[in-house]
């Protein structure tokens, strides 16, 4: 899977190649793994294929360009609440808890990514990609569909995984959980503790 992400960035840099992701389990039993590959302009003009979660992608995008920021480039535009209402299922502590404050800063790094691009995952049933994971924390996203799909843009998978804080974390340091989109829809997020 590829995603493009667009940063306006002001150094160009030299390029090296990108490690793959760490190796793990599926989020859940009868799950899959896809690895993501996401195509980011490291420096205007200089566009490289880089693999694994968002925090692994921009680690390796600093090394190849120390200035490279992607949230300084999110700061220019307005993330937009999507109207996610409707929902078919939400399990709270189904999985290992993981740090409230780590998923929340998975959620920040997905909201911030440039709008235009539509994450895509392969078909399922249970066809899973990890989206984020640091310090134990890891937010996955799960394609229910016998066909690739696409959820619409990142800070959906953000947004469906902050209601996962919000209404399985309540009160609490930590979280897990899993919330199945509307039934139309065959996809879903999970937030769990993890290796990483």
């Amino acid at each position: 899977m590829r995603f493009s992400i667009v940063s306006i960035l002001a150094a160009a840099s030299m390029s090296i190649a990108a490690p793959a992701p760490a190796a793990t389990d599926a989020p859940a039993a009868g799950y899959g793994i896809e690895a993501f590959s996401w195509s980011i302009e490291v420096a205007p003009g200089q566009t490289e294929v880089l693999n694994g979660t968002i925090e692994e992608v921009v680690a390796q995008a600093v090394a190849i360009n120390p200035e490279f920021s992607i949230l300084s480039a999110a700061s220019k535009r307005d993330v937009e609440a999507r109207d996610l209402t409707k929902r078919y299922n939400l399990i709270c502590g189904n999985f290992p808890a993981a740090n409230k404050g780590r998923i929340q800063e998975g959620i920040n790094y997905l909201k911030s990514l440039p709008s235009g691009e539509r994450p895509t995952n392969g078909p399922g049933p249970g066809n899973c990609g990890r989206v984020s994971c640091s310090y134990g924390a890891a937010i996955w996203w799960c394609n229910d569909n016998t066909f690739s799909y696409s959820p619409g843009h990142w800070d959906t998978i953000a947004w469906s995984a902050q209601y996962l804080i919000d209404n399985c974390a309540s009160g609490s340091s930590v979280v897990s959980g899993q919330r199945f989109e509307n039934a139309d829809n065959k996809w879903n997020t999970i937030v769990r503790g993890n290796n990483c």
